[in-house]
């Protein structure tokens, strides 16, 4: 059981949270990448209410800016793919987008390349809230200035070496297929 007083402040993992289930043979690289990624959690997940706050700004709940996110402006995207992607059930997508629809950031549209899929394109308004919102995201959480810059440089170098994948591109599904002919 955890203390209650593990936990730091607003909602975060707690401090004494294991960094994984290593075997105690562990070699040195395997421990330092479960160490650094306990870190690299806590600090994502301390930002929790500084995300929030930004999404209040904008007139919109965390979820909202986060589904934004993952669309891109120019690019319709299926709902289908945006389930996919979640990994969640078609019906919470569909209630995001009617929200977000009804607030004027996104509208359905028809796909160019099959008329049975509507996708989801984000108007100018939309496009223009996402930018803000990233831009808010963007901003550095204030416990990094608490490091020095030498400490900062040799963080932004490390984690520039790593190849991270853009996580708000959604892949679109292929067009679904039409009856087969007998």
């Amino acid at each position: 059981m955890i203390a209650k007083d593990a936990y730091t402040a607003g909602m975060g993992l707690p401090t004494d949270f294991p960094s994984a289930n290593l075997p105690p043979d562990a070699d040195e690289p395997t421990r330092l990448a479960a160490e650094a990624w306990v870190q690299i959690a806590r600090l994502f997940v301390s930002q929790q209410s500084r995300r929030e706050e930004v999404a209040a700004q904008l007139g919109l709940h965390i979820s909202d800016m986060i589904s934004l996110f993952h669309m891109q402006p120019g690019e319709g995207v299926s709902q289908r793919s945006l389930a996919e992607h979640w990994a969640c059930d078609p019906s919470w997508v569909t209630n995001r987008i009617d929200r977000l629809e009804q607030v004027g950031l996104v509208e359905r549209r028809l796909s160019a390349h099959d008329r049975r899929v509507k996708e989801v394109w984000l108007t100018d308004a939309g496009a223009a809230i996402r930018t803000r919102g990233m831009e808010g995201f963007a901003r550095a959480p204030e416990v990094l200035g608490s490091l020095d810059v030498a400490d900062l440089r040799a963080l932004a170098k490390v984690l520039a070496k790593l190849d991270l994948p853009d996580p708000t591109r959604v892949a679109m599904n292929a067009p679904v297929a039409g009856p087969v002919a007998s």
